[in-house]
């Protein structure tokens, strides 16, 4: 009840507000207010009223899960004994209502009635024979606000514990955070969390979109950004390619933090955080069988299924599973892929509960991430433009193998109304046999291609245990949530590479079949690396501002064992990391905010005179303002942010030593990010994004032919990316459960390559998709949908990224995928 009592108190003081707010968060303000339709009063303004009317499309299901997305649609809060609506279905709320009415219209014949509250919260009772309602015993409650780990209804999310690692507002938190919900993934067809945050302002696929065997991705300026599930780390590290692959299916929500966030979570990327939510169990029983198929021999069957196990619901249940396979855009390739997630949740009362998390995953690829010469995919070649399809590798050699699997759990226990404690723990290991071809030199000819077998074992582990004590008090007239943390993770990298020189192909009359000659082992290397990390957190309130102060003390020990040298290098970094904002929440939905953040990053290595490298380190100053009315489905995000990372590495120029590096590199993004989700007039839904970044190089030293890197920007960061989807419900024009959308992605020009001098044009995609409710039309078909989803509509021929003038990378081609499912 704290968020209410805060909205009570900000309308009192926002006349103090414009005086105290910096120049430049109340000129965000007014580029906010400048967009249109968002206005402080008027239908949105109106929506928060109980007697308002608004329009819901709620479809029919399980009487517990049509309550909960009303309450959610409808920003009221809701309570209720579980046994009310064990067994009960409920046809679902279609029109316009105020919310009462929509309470009454659900729980018509139901035997129950919604009763609100002092403090306007209601609460879901037995219907009385009489309307004498004082005889009603007390009931059990459980509330229904969103749950950060949970699904969300819609697009739009209001809550995140990505952000604080608490459960919070996404007004309230400090930074820029992107969540994209399973409605989206869906929606829009996402294969990989790649395509899912295709839509994500300023962020953008590391290596391409076509390199389907991971999903790397940059923001902030063509930062990395690190990968967490459920909120621990997963398998990272310079020396190997052991890195796991999560499939959208089993995903829940896929979260972005943008910018240093070490504060929260140890050595990490000033790029930020990329937190993707696995689905969890569900107390409503929830069926799902999907079958898919498409182009280039597409094929799926993925099922879901959760509920309780027992009468009491004190034992849930969900099983995720899936088999695909689908051929490469390139000639040879193909992907193959199963995945079963079994979890379960035990709540023994209404104070505890255990979370077991668990999936095995194996993928078997032929890469369809095939790398070719600049000169006939970016640049003119005097034998023609090569095709997208062409293999430029070794069918029989090249694949990649993987096998990975995690087991965790989320523990929590609420000892009072003041302390809760928590543990998070995941085991996570990834099995990589990656086999390629590449060329390593493009004969006079401009067709022949020298290329070198490679392969590269990987074995990766890694072990995360997040302990948490949360405390909720108040200081006078402050509100306090308070977090304690200590964190440790292990991990372990085993990593073995082996080549030789191969065969050379014609990449305009390729021939396959070649011997593949015994490969030289190159590297051998075991690195095991151990974190420990203790942080506090306190979130304050008073009236509609919220503080937000953090600090983090983190150890790393690192130690790399080179087999082949007979040698081992130690090293240990320590490090102190923070985070402070502050937010105020005006009444109306309007949350502007200020915050610094800073992170670091261990590297591994030495310079010429055998020291070790100090970690990278990164400092960012963001402002910006958000916009969510309370019950509305908006959420727009408009943020500036200053990022400087240090201690980069740069060429030694001292003679000699044109093998090492010193650490006296610098780089500096500056930018702007909007994103603006919403649902106008109760039938269309839109996502919108646009990012302006300027990257640039601030220290470089020069290397021995005396050029130097300082003053241009960093590889792969358009300056200017923009988004905007929008899907519409035809139900108003007589198409009862068809709905259509269209997408389109802009990524400005940039360079491929350090030195600048390999341009990547820009480029604009078209995506769409149907969808067919097919319930809505024949109550016999109640479940059954279909739908077809396209990305890059046009079939756009493009060059997306490139490695070096060697190994250029064509952008995915023309998707189309069918889908049925039947869900009950």
């Amino acid at each position: 009840m704290a968020l209410l009592y805060i909205h009570a108190r900000a309308h009192r003081h926002a006349h103090a507000v414009p005086r105290l707010l910096p120049a430049l968060v109340r000129a965000a303000l007014c580029a906010a207010l400048a967009l249109g339709p968002l206005a402080l009063s008027g239908p949105a303004h109106a929506q928060v009223q109980e007697q308002a009317q608004r329009g819901y499309d709620i479809p029919a299901g399980p009487l517990g899960t049509v309550l909960n997305q009303f309450a959610q649609a409808s920003g009221v809060e809701l309570s209720a004994a579980s046994a009310l609506t064990q067994g009960k279905q409920s046809s679902g709320l279609q029109g316009r209502f105020s919310v009462r009415g929509g309470f009454a219209r659900i729980l018509q014949g139901q035997d129950l009635q919604a009763i609100q509250g002092a403090n306007g919260a209601y609460s879901l009772r037995a219907a009385p024979p009489s309307s004498d309602v004082s005889t009603l015993a007390p009931v059990v409650v459980t509330a229904h606000l969103e749950d950060p780990y949970g699904p969300v209804a819609g697009l739009t999310a209001e809550r995140t514990a990505t952000a604080t690692k608490t459960n919070t507002s996404i007004l309230e938190a400090p930074q820029t955070i992107n969540v994209v919900t399973r409605d989206q993934i869906e929606m829009q067809g996402a294969q990989t969390v790649n395509d899912a945050v295709g839509y994500t302002p300023g962020v953008i696929a590391a290596f391409g979109g076509t390199d389907s065997r991971y999903d790397v991705v940059k923001a902030r300026g063509g930062l990395f950004v690190r990968q967490y599930l459920d909120g621990i780390v997963l398998p990272f590290s310079a020396y190997s390619v052991s890195v796991p692959q999560f499939d959208p299916y089993m995903l829940e929500r896929i979260e972005v933090l943008q910018g240093p966030s070490s504060g929260l979570f140890g050595q990490t990327t000033p790029g930020g955080i990329l937190n993707m939510v696995s689905r969890r169990p569900q107390a409503d029983p929830q069926h799902e069988l999907w079958l898919q198929g498409g182009i280039l021999h597409t094929g799926k069957l993925a099922f879901d299924s959760t509920g309780p196990l027992d009468q009491d619901e004190k034992l849930l249940y969900r099983i995720t599973g899936l088999v695909k396979k689908a051929d490469g855009m390139t000639d040879y390739s193909e992907e193959k892929r199963t995945l079963i997630a079994p979890s379960f949740i035990w709540r023994p009362s209404a104070d505890t509960s255990l979370t077991l998390l668990t999936h095995y995953q194996r993928d078997k690829t032929i890469p369809q991430y095939q790398g070719l010469p600049a000169r006939g995919t970016l640049r003119d070649n005097v034998n023609g433009d090569l095709p997208r399809t062409r293999f430029s590798g070794e069918p029989s050699h090249e694949r990649m193998d993987r096998e990975q699997y995690a087991v965790g759990y989320a523990f929590e226990h609420r000892f009072n109304d003041t302390w809760t404690v928590r543990q998070n723990m995941r085991y996570t290991h990834v099995d990589i046999d990656a086999r390629g071809t590449p060329g390593y030199m493009l004969d006079a000819d401009e067709r022949t291609l020298y290329r070198v077998a490679t392969q590269g074992l990987g074995k990766g582990s890694i072990l995360g245990i997040d302990t948490q004590a949360q405390a909720g008090f108040a200081t006078g007239a402050l509100d306090h949530t308070l977090l304690m943390g200590f964190d440790y993770v292990k991990q372990k990298d085993d990593y073995r590479f082996a080549s030789a020189p191969a065969a050379p192909i014609d990449l305009y009359d390729p021939v396959y079949g070649i011997e593949i000659p015994e490969l030289i082992p190159r590297i051998s290397t075991m690195q095991t690396m151990r974190q420990a990390g203790l942080y506090l957190q306190d979130q304050i309130r008073a009236g509609g501002w919220v503080i937000t102060a953090g600090g983090r003390y983190d150890r790393a020990d690192a130690d790399t064992e080179d087999r082949a040298a007979g040698s081992s290098t130690p090293r240990r970094d320590e490090a102190f990391t923070g985070r402070l904002g502050v937010n105020y929440l005006f009444e109306s939905g309007l949350a502007p905010y200020a915050s610094y953040s800073t992170s670091f990053e261990p590297l591994s290595g030495t310079d010429f005179d055998g020291k070790p490298y100090e970690p990278m380190t990164g400092k960012q100053a963001e402002v910006g303002i958000k916009y969510q009315p309370k019950g509305s489905d908006t959420l727009i995000t408009l943020s500036a942010f200053h990022l400087t990372q240090k201690n980069m590495l740069t060429p030694d120029t001292q003679p000699g030593r044109e093998f090492f590096s010193i650490q006296t590199g610098e780089v500096e993004s500056r930018g702007i990010n909007l994103e603006a989700r919403t649902r106008l007039w109760n039938n269309t839904d839109v996502i919108g994004a646009y990012a302006y970044t300027r990257s640039k190089i601030t220290k470089a030293n020069p290397d021995t032919s005396g050029a130097s890197l300082e003053g241009l920007p960093l590889p792969r960061v358009p300056r200017h990316m923009a988004s905007l989807w929008v899907n519409h419900e035809l139900d108003h024009a007589g198409l009862s459960g068809l709905s259509a959308g269209v997408g389109v992605r802009y990524i400005g020009a940039n360079y491929a390559d350090s030195n600048a001098t390999q341009e990547l044009p820009a480029n604009t995609l078209w995506d769409a998709a149907i969808h067919y409710d097919l319930g809505k039309v024949n109550p016999d078909l109640n479940g059954f949908k279909l739908s077809l989803t396209a990305a890059n509509l046009a079939d756009r021929k493009y060059v997306n990224y490139c490695l070096n003038d060697l190994q250029c990378f064509y952008g995915q081609g023309r998707t189309v995928l069918l889908n049925l499912r039947k869900q009950w």
